[in-house]
């Protein structure tokens, strides 16, 4: 705190707030230049999920999956197309696959595309963070011309 702050009458005293951390012996140390905050540095790790990847060409209704993600890890969903018209839809189970339901937010459908004749990216977002063990993913595409290049993965 510089010296010689200014104290308007008629309170005679300046408030003054700072941080403090414990120390080993659990009293109390205000953040200083001689006692910063301890901090440590969190390491970034390659997620353990594996990624749900392929490409499809034919006009059949196709469900590809499951996804299993590591949880509390952002999932990512990547869509490239050649000349791809159709559309893609990301689902969500947690009864193993034997119920999908598409992805919400806010009550509105998400994570579900529609794309006439697109060469080039289609999507390239984060679209989930998942907090249940039991939750698997699966990518339901059904494609009317061209291909598409899919990879959902954390």
């Amino acid at each position: 705190m510089s010296e010689g702050m200014s104290i308007a009458q008629p309170a005679g005293y300046v408030p003054v707030h700072a941080s403090a951390f414990a120390d080993g012996a659990a009293k109390a140390v205000t953040v200083s230049q001689t006692s910063p905050l301890p901090v440590a540095a969190a390491q970034a790790y390659a997620a353990t999920s594996v990624p749900l990847a392929g490409t499809v060409s034919d006009s059949a209704a196709h469900v590809f999956g499951p996804f299993t993600p590591q949880l509390a890890r952002e999932i990512w969903a990547t869509l490239v197309g050649q000349g791809a018209s159709g559309s893609a839809q990301l689902l969500r189970s947690t009864d193993g696959g034997a119920t999908m339901a598409g992805l919400t937010a806010g009550g509105l459908a998400w994570a579900g595309w529609s794309f006439g004749s697109v060469t080039g990216s289609i999507v390239n977002e984060q679209v989930a963070t998942e907090s249940d063990a039991a939750a698997t993913y699966y990518l339901a595409v059904t494609l009317s011309a061209g291909s598409l290049t899919y990879r959902i993965a954390q």
